[in-house]
């Protein structure tokens, strides 16, 4: 009963590499094979694996896992097929809808778009593309476009190019993993305004677009509070998830003492949603199952609303599993839950899979779930504060292990003070998410909703500084790392090796140091 309860426990952390090697198989063989082919070879190693029983354990899990290989290589070719970029580089007139709010940089206007018509003909999906608009000196009607509205342009339809910077970032796969097809540039003589209908568009999408502009919305609102330039970036980043504002200076001030995560929206960000509203929602409800179901409405709607990036998703996913494990009064396993959140964004989409932001943020909390507890055990400070202490440094050092190679790996960069950074900016970000939740709470008092955004700078502000010092200090960061693939897989090999190795060492010292016990009784 036991090794049932435990092969249930942990399969997905089984099948979940399986899928993902499938992925990838996917990705490599995609032309020589048929999806569908490999979707019914699935469905018959299921038949196979149904009819053996819990007889043949062995063989069974053998098929399950065989089935995740193939039913992972089949949804990967799928989408490459959906999601293949423009082949050749043609001028074309169209149709669009802005679904990003266009971001000013020079001499031009950056943003995204869903194309709906080429040459007056109606696509039957949208092509989401990533243009470059000219500015008009003259006009200035470039400053009246916003998200949602609708554009006509001329222009060329290109496949997504590469930046020429001596990274292993790929850009164009991050692209197609978001379901870019294209990119353009558009000169100002040849694009303007114009009504277009979003009636082509899916329920879908319209949804998604109609929460941009609502965040969009909420963006305005704070620019209105009067919070500087810098202060609304970092703000708008941490809160709604638009990183558009954060300039490059700020952006290399956080990378370079690595702080770059707390810009994007995680567990952090999610878990204070989720308690807050559980605070809230569950004082006025008897029944538990409405209250959860009303703070995990209000958890995803928010995600939508910022754009449902990966490390958000991630949080969503687990924050809904942990919610139903804890009315069904079922154990919650950690590590299953993890891979059942990976399998559940994979399946939607598996090119996510190279998204920099999926392995970053997986990575980070596979790492915690293995390291942090280890790693809090070594010291046990009296003092409260200094436990709180500790413990971040313990959550800290936890992350690194499993984040730094891929960070030296796509950005060629290891920040030395992350420990010290960590320590003065995730109370700071803890701070900015409740004053953040209050400030919307306090919409009907608009004299309570200034001072709180008044603070609200002010702690922007001050992080801003601090971190903008640390990052010219000597020996802020190592730069220039050059890693290649097969010596990033080499340092999680040793990373691996050496956590087996001391498991294995403990283990053996514990087992000693029970024979003497047992000896001398």
């Amino acid at each position: 009963m036991e090794a049932a309860e435990s092969m249930n426990l942990h399969s997905l952390t089984r099948i979940a590499p399986m899928f993902m090697a499938g992925i990838v198989v996917g990705d490599a063989w995609g032309q020589h094979l048929a999806w569908w082919a490999l979707v019914m070879g699935g469905g018959a190693l299921i038949a196979v694996a149904l009819a053996l029983g819990h007889k043949h354990n062995g063989w069974q899990g053998a098929c399950i896992m065989a089935c995740s290989l193939l039913v992972g290589a089949a949804l990967s070719m799928r989408q490459k097929l959906v999601t293949t970029p423009i082949e050749t580089a043609c001028e074309v007139s169209y149709s669009a809808i802005v679904t990003s709010e266009p971001q000013e940089k020079g001499k031009t206007i950056h943003c995204d778009i869903a194309i709906l018509k080429i040459d007056g003909l109606p696509q039957r999906r949208t092509l989401k593309v990533r243009a470059t608009l000219l500015k008009d000196a003259a006009t200035r009607h470039w400053q009246r476009l916003h998200v949602g509205d609708g554009i006509e342009a001329m222009s060329t339809l290109e496949a997504p190019k590469g930046f020429f910077k001596p990274t292993n970032f790929d850009y164009p796969r991050w692209l197609r993993a978001h379901g870019y097809r294209a990119q353009t540039f558009a000169h100002w003589l040849y694009w303007r305004k114009a009504a277009v209908s979003t009636t082509t568009l899916s329920r879908w999408e319209r949804v998604t677009l109609r929460a941009r502009k609502f965040r969009q919305a909420l963006i305005e609102r704070l620019q209105r509070l009067g919070i500087d330039r810098e202060q609304l970036a970092v703000v708008a980043a941490m809160t709604l998830g638009d990183k558009s504002h954060v300039g490059n200076a700020l952006k290399d001030n956080y990378s370079v003492t690595g702080a770059s995560h707390v810009l994007a929206l995680s567990g952090l960000h999610l878990g204070i949603i989720y308690a807050l509203f559980t605070l809230l929602i569950g004082r006025f409800w008897r029944w538990r199952w409405v209250a959860q179901g009303l703070t995990l409405a209000t958890v995803w709607a928010f995600v939508v609303m910022v754009g449902m990036p990966i490390s958000a998703m991630r949080s969503a996913t687990m924050l809904t599993v942990y919610a139903v494990c804890l009315l069904l009064g079922r154990q919650r396993a950690s590590v299953n839950t993890l891979a059942f959140a990976a399998l559940t964004l994979l399946v939607a989409n598996p090119l996510a899979l190279w998204d920099v932001g999926f392995q970053m943020s997986f990575m980070a909390v596979l790492s915690i779930m293995v390291y942090y507890q280890p790693i809090a055990n070594l010291i046990k400070p009296r003092w409260k504060m200094a436990r709180w202490a500790w413990s971040l440094c313990a959550l800290s050092v936890a992350a690194q292990i499993g984040t730094a190679p891929l960070v030296a790996y796509y950005f060629g960069r290891f920040s030395c003070y992350f420990l010290l950074t960590n320590i003065i900016a995730i109370p700071a970000v803890t701070i900015i998410l409740y004053m953040a939740m209050l400030m919307a709470m306090a919409t009907p008092a608009p004299i309570i909703q200034h001072f709180l955004g008044t603070a609200l700078a002010r702690v922007a502000a001050t992080l801003n500084a601090i971190l903008g010092h640390m990052a010219q200090w000597p020996g802020a960061s190592v730069e220039h790392i050059r890693m290649s693939t097969a010596q990033l897989w080499l340092v999680y090999v040793v990373i691996i090796s050496i956590t087996v190795s001391i498991a294995y060492a403990i283990r053996t010292r514990r087992q000693r140091l029970l024979e003497n016990l047992a000896v001398h009784q």
